[in-house]
């Protein structure tokens, strides 16, 4: 993967935001009182958690290689796996670059075109984006109370209301759509516009893909698998502490949710934003900050960990998988196979 400049910059001031954010949620607590907490933990209950996190994403590689199928290629599971994992470790490194990365690695590996790749991510998140906004949206309904107390204090949708009520806003939308429009010419003239409708083609050919999988209720099963496993991974979390261990599946669903929700945030891995918003879920069911900050530091550092060392494992193992493929991703015949046909 080549790294740029670009990606240096955006990669300081993603994990120096980061690092202010977690700085500021752990400023407040008692520091000693949370090392004692997390040195009392019952680690053998993080195994859980742990498989769960690698299962997780041997379910995205089935999902993935079933939109990938249809554009005439059938890349092995363990090249899809650890494209997804190679994926994870890169995120932890570069903000939302592991999903080129993992394209590029069945590119490589496959000899798939990357820009088709790229297509089958987008539905991806596409199909990841509904199945999360499904949970949430059930986690509304299982916890109302809970969600009307929090929207009632923050008053989320009078901010929402009075930005998209802003006319400086709408005067700047419009500007930017005029421009465009007494430009179109020279803009179609560019060399650069012939590689984006190319590299357009290609991402919605990938976007194609769906609509020719084979067993699609399969390929929704595993959508909705993906995230039950995410939940379960968070829940089964709760054993670790013995302040948690009591709480039921509907905390564990809003804490998930609002930890998601603090995953959305670009800031390098969820940095400081997932620990704030596991607090915060964690506080309405009468856990302390100082607990809640034990738990969601040590739950976000094994899923960190994890991505990691797999990741990175994967990404050493991946030239010895695919020892003898050529640059299209074949095997490659031996001398002696050649002479015999």
């Amino acid at each position: 993967m080549k790294i740029t400049l670009k990606d240096v910059i955006q990669l300081v001031i993603s994990l120096g935001l980061g690092v202010l954010i977690f700085y500021l949620v752990y400023k407040g607590l008692n520091i000693a009182e949370m090392k004692g907490l997390i040195s009392k933990a019952n680690y053998g209950y993080l195994l859980m958690p742990i498989v769960l996190c690698i299962l997780s994403s041997v379910v995205r590689a089935l999902r993935w290689n079933m939109l990938i199928e249809p554009l005439g290629k059938k890349p092995s599971l363990r090249n899809t796996f650890c494209a997804v994992m190679y994926g994870y470790f890169i995120n932890h490194l570069f903000p939302r670059a592991g999903e080129i990365a993992r394209c590029g690695v069945l590119k490589k590996y496959e000899g798939i075109s990357f820009t088709e790749l790229v297509g089958t991510v987008i539905t991806e998140r596409a199909f990841d984006l509904i199945v999360t906004l499904l949970i949430v949206f059930t986690s509304v309904v299982v916890e109302f109370d809970v969600f009307k107390g929090v929207i009632s204090q923050v008053s989320v949708f009078e901010r929402i209301g009075s930005v998209l009520s802003s006319p400086l806003l709408w005067v700047c939308v419009a500007a930017f759509v005029l421009l465009l429009f007494i430009l179109r010419k020279w803009i179609n003239q560019l060399t650069l516009m012939g590689k984006i409708k190319k590299v357009m083609a290609g991402i919605l050919n990938g976007l194609k893909s769906f609509t020719k999988v084979k067993n699609k209720p399969l390929f929704l099963v595993y959508s909705v698998l993906i995230f039950f496993i995410y939940y379960l991974m968070l829940y089964t979390s709760f054993k670790v502490f013995s302040f948690t261990s009591g709480l039921g599946p509907e905390a564990g669903l809003t804490t998930y949710v609002f930890g998601a929700l603090g995953m959305l945030v670009p800031v390098q891995g969820g940095i400081g934003t997932y620990e704030f918003m596991t607090i915060q879920a964690l506080l309405i069911y009468g856990i302390s900050a100082t607990q809640g900050g034990a738990f969601a530091v040590l739950a976000h550092l094994v899923e960190i960990i994890v991505n990691s060392v797999v990741g990175f494992g994967c990404s050493m193992a991946l030239p010895f998988i695919n020892k003898g493929k050529n640059q299209d991703g074949e095997q490659e015949q031996s001398e002696e196979t050649k002479v015999n046909q």
